[in-house]
């Protein structure tokens, strides 16, 4: 039966099954480019981290340049309100990879001139650690029956209340030297982050209360990505040891 204008999709069954059929492939294709971004954006990040690891020359050079780490967050930043604020911004091509350029680049400076003050095995241990916590957090999303897009609520409660702790905790910690409490409130943010990874998947896969729409690839790369080297950074705090 030829689909007319008077005729909807719950009157032609095959009408009904292409337009399912056609929202399955664009979200496919929508993943996909996420998660090519992801790649993309994490090798970039390497790439970085490698170079003082590897150069004690290079990292001599990042100790006594400390400014373009202070640029580096700037940066970071503006761009990341931006793509988060700005819809126009995060849609429009090029503008949109050219703005995810910049991200990527700042947060890789950035997370260069931190895992430069940090010994090459500890940094390879948090490494690990994060790959299978993150390989097991996005297991989890996509098989639980549990729609943790509906938690978002939730999600910004805690991070208020860690907010909160992590106020507490620094001025502890500088007032009386409890290093320990450091080391809690980075455990915590990396489990925090991690719920926060499952959401953003979910929001990424769709089919649920809340998702993601295809234009908003940018956003969603730069989301995962944040969720994922948030919770290395953490766990660099509370692993990492020092050059």
């Amino acid at each position: 039966m030829e689909q007319g204008y008077g005729t909807t999709t719950n009157d032609d069954p095959d009408a009904k099954y292409n337009l399912h059929f056609s929202n399955q492939s664009v979200r496919a294709a929508f993943v996909r480019k996420v998660f090519m971004l992801v790649t993309i954006m994490f090798a970039i990040t390497a790439a970085f981290c490698v170079v003082p690891m590897v150069s004690e020359g290079f990292r001599d050079w990042v100790f006594n340049n400390f400014w373009i780490y202070l640029i580096s967050i700037i940066v970071f930043l503006v761009v990341s309100i931006a793509l988060s604020c700005c819809g126009n911004l995060r849609r429009t091509f090029p503008t949109n990879i050219i703005l995810l350029t910049i991200f990527t680049l700042s947060a890789a400076t950035m997370t260069m001139f931190i895992t430069a003050c940090y010994n090459v095995q500890s940094v390879l241990i948090c490494l690990c650690i994060t790959t299978l916590c993150s390989g097991s957090v996005i297991l989890f999303s996509l098989k639980t029956k549990s729609d943790l897009t509906s938690k978002m609520g939730v999600a910004f409660m805690l991070s208020m209340v860690l907010f909160s702790f992590g106020l507490f905790a620094m001025i502890f910690t500088l007032a009386f030297k409890w290093q320990f409490l450091y080391s809690v409130y980075s455990g915590l943010a990396a489990l925090l982050m991690m719920f926060y990874l499952a959401i953003d998947v979910q929001l990424l896969m769709g089919g649920r209360k809340y998702e993601l729409s295809p234009e908003d690839y940018i956003f969603a790369a730069m989301e995962i990505f944040l969720d994922i080297l948030n919770i290395f950074l953490m766990l660099l705090n509370i692993f990492g040891r020092g050059r």
